[in-house]
């Protein structure tokens, strides 16, 4: 039976993020290609980006308000504009592409297909239990 259940939970894993690459924000880099599921069992699956975007969490989950300070340069500068030796960031909004996904794929067809999909698998294992124990 478990393997019945880790099926379905790859098979949900698989499509939720494949349903995250379609609303992840960015549309170049490697937060949508990284997108992937990380493991799964028969009683959890775990989907995510891994360390080829380290930044996703902070996409995914924002920032507070926080102070940058140079480490290894005497100011702060991007693209030719020099900011000083620290910079108050006003942090980040949230963007919840991961949950948004599971939210989106769980009300929609795909998981309801997924679902009768195990439900034919369980019945069709009970039936063939049943065969097998009226036989012996």
């Amino acid at each position: 039976m478990n393997i019945i259940y880790k099926k379905f939970l790859f098979r949900v894993g698989t499509e939720t993020a494949n349903e995250a690459k379609t609303i992840a924000p960015y549309k170049t880099g490697n937060l949508k290609k990284d997108i992937k599921v990380i493991s799964y069992s028969h009683k959890k699956v775990i989907v995510g980006n891994t360390k080829l975007a380290p930044y996703a969490k902070f996409v995914h989950f924002g920032t507070k308000p926080h102070i940058i300070k140079a480490k290894n340069k005497k100011v702060l500068a991007a693209k030719g504009k020099i900011f000083g030796k620290k910079v108050n960031h006003p942090g980040t909004k949230a963007s919840p592409y991961l949950k948004n996904a599971l939210d989106s794929y769980i009300k929609g067809e795909g998981f309801t297909r997924a679902k009768s999909a195990l439900a034919n698998e369980v019945k069709n294992m009970v039936l063939n239990d049943i065969k097998k124990a009226v036989k012996s």
